[in-house]
């Protein structure tokens, strides 16, 4: 009787499932690393077609909705600026916080006066 394999026919061997997460984690990174500009870039293409709209198409419709698209997407822009930098600083100060309060505990462990 011949054995039956309990794989399908058709299943990935399990290294190439598990290259194919890291490529798609990888790809999902670099999206997260750029999406503060790919939104800028969006909010643009808005501003753009908005102006556009009001002056030469003579779209009043879609020159607004294009208009609250726009400053929705500058908006998001300065948010996902303002929480990069508040991450950086959280970092590096717990970083140094904790730098020194290690160097403190070390002092007081040996006993050595403070220079």
């Amino acid at each position: 009787m011949p054995e039956t394999d309990s794989r399908s026919s058709n299943s990935l061997p399990s290294t190439a499932q598990i290259e194919g997460v890291i490529t798609i984690l990888t790809f999902l990174i670099k999206i997260g690393r750029y999406l503060p500009w790919i939104v800028l870039a969006f909010a643009g293409v808005s501003m753009t077609i908005s102006v556009l709209s009001f002056t030469l198409w003579n779209s009043i419709t879609g020159g607004i909705v294009n208009l609250i698209l726009a400053i929705a997407g500058f908006i998001f822009f300065a948010q996902l600026i303002r929480r990069r930098k508040i991450h950086r600083y959280n970092y590096l100060h717990s970083k140094n916080r904790t730098y020194r309060d290690i160097k403190a505990a070390e002092g007081r462990k040996v006993g050595a006066k403070p220079t």
